[in-house]
Order: structure tokens, then C-alpha cells, then sequence
């Protein structure tokens, strides 16, 4: 077992937060990127859960990403996500939500309506965080 000095407190605090900020920017990137986006029912596709439906576009690049607390951004477009992970360090708040005035028919087409089954995608992802997170760290340890 390795033995540390007050001397080396700094370095080893340093050395878990770039840790800790590999893992939350590795797992959300991850998680992010594995949405997938499939042909919706107007181009013959269907519904598939756990997955963005892409009829014209637009809900798919209704992603809007905020990041609070190291810094602030709130970027626009489907791979918005990519600035937040990149500035993202542990401890903020990054949000994600796809929908707005570019899409308004988000939350029917996530939770569903009338006969139209929904897809659920923030739901699918949700569950999945842990296995994302798990990941990360093993991912983390094996660079350190």
C-alpha cells in the first residue's frame, strides 16, 4: 500500500480531481454519443425505444446543452454536447434537453401519444448512467 506525507496532499488532491473529471466527462460523452438517431415512421421506420427518430431532422438538433458551475455555456445543435463534456469538470451541473421552439413536439414523440408509441429516450439513458460511469472508471484507471 502506497504511503503518502502531508508534503504530497496538493499533488494527490490534484491528482484525484483530474481523475474525477476524466470519469464524469468519459461517461457523459459516452452516454451521450450512444443515443442513436434512426429513421422515424415518416421514412419507414418506427419506433424504437431508447432512440431519436429522425423525420426532417429537426428534433434530433433541437439538443440544447448548459453547463453551471466551472463555467457557463449553452450551446445549441446535436453535437452541442460536445463543448459541455469538454469544459465539464466534477461537481457542475450540465443539462441536456432536446425539444424547445425548433422541435415543440419532443415530449409527445419521448413519452408518446395518442396511438404512437413513444421512444423514451432520456428514460433508456437515465438507467444506463451507472454502467457509463462504471465504465469510465475502469477506462480512467487503465490511462492513470
Amino acid at each position: 500500500m502506497p504511503e503518502y506525507s502531508w508534503a504530497q496532499m496538493d499533488e494527490w488532491v490534484a491528482a484525484m480531481d483530474r481523475r474525477l473529471d476524466f470519469v464524469v466527462r468519459q461517461a457523459t460523452n459516452d452516454l451521450m454519443k450512444d443515443i442513436q438517431i434512426v429513421p422515424g415512421i415518416n421514412r419507414g421506420g418506427s419506433r424504437v425505444k431508447g432512440t431519436i427518430p429522425r423525420d426532417f431532422g429537426v428534433l434530433a438538433n433541437s439538443l440544447v446543452s448548459s453547463l453551471q458551475g466551472s463555467t457557463s455555456l449553452q450551446p445549441a445543435g446535436a453535437d452541442s454536447f460536445v463543448l459541455v463534456v469538454a469544459q465539464m469538470q466534477a461537481g457542475d451541473v450540465a443539462t441536456f434537453g432536446w425539444g424547445g421552439p425548433a422541435a415543440p413536439y419532443a415530449r409527445a414523440v419521448h413519452d408518446g401519444s395518442g396511438t404512437t408509441p413513444g421512444t423514451f429516450w432520456v428514460d433508456v439513458a437515465a438507467k444506463k448512467w451507472p454502467s457509463y460511469v462504471a465504465a469510465a472508471v475502469l477506462k480512467g484507471k487503465a490511462v492513470s
